[in-house]
């Protein structure tokens, strides 16, 4: 019986320590000053969907109860997140709810087209341009740079072995562009 919330614990550990990577890696700063994401909330929100989904995309192959767990705690350790930044920056009590459900809207929403257009790349950069990007116009070269990073980071991942994300080390590319 101890084993099992010292296993949940262990998994809501490495949810955290996954979670910062997602959001150091969705920080740096090329995605903003290279690849023209908007350096803006917005811009950081899509950012860190977009590793979120790399990073669920790896676990989701597993089909095992506790990636089902670390997928779910991630899930709740971005969405606990969300709501405490919504705080920080100042948004009523009363709005927070509202905003965090509508933040999740999107997020659900962008995973299931990132999940959908991962297959064929040029669709792929359309899922970007319109969630990323918010439907403006992109470079050529800018948009193709960034569905290889997506590609390699998913490939990148599908050959680290499961432990290896199970224990909470490095699982992004430090230096990708």
């Amino acid at each position: 019986m101890f084993g099992f919330f010292s296993r949940k614990k262990k998994l809501k550990d490495t949810a955290y320590a996954l979670f910062g990577q997602v959001v150091e890696q969705a920080r740096l700063p090329v995605f903003y000053e290279k690849l023209g994401v908007e350096d803006s909330l917005d811009g950081r929100f899509d950012m860190i969907c977009l590793h979120m989904f790399i990073l669920l995309h790896r676990l989701q192959q597993e089909e095992t109860d506790e990636s089902g767990q670390l997928r779910r705690y991630l899930k709740e350790v971005m969405f606990e997140n969300m709501d405490l930044s919504l705080r920080e920056m100042g948004v009523g009590d009363l709005s927070v709810g509202k905003k965090v459900k509508a933040m999740a809207e999107a997020y659900y929403g962008r995973q299931q087209a990132y999940e959908q257009f991962l297959e064929e790349p040029g669709e792929f950069g359309e899922a970007l341009v319109r969630n990323i990007y918010r439907g403006q116009e992109v470079e050529e070269e800018r948009l193709k740079t960034i569905v290889q990073y997506v590609t390699d980071q998913v490939s990148a991942l599908e050959k680290h072995d499961i432990s290896h994300i199970y224990s909470g080390q490095q699982v992004f590319n430090r230096y990708p562009l």
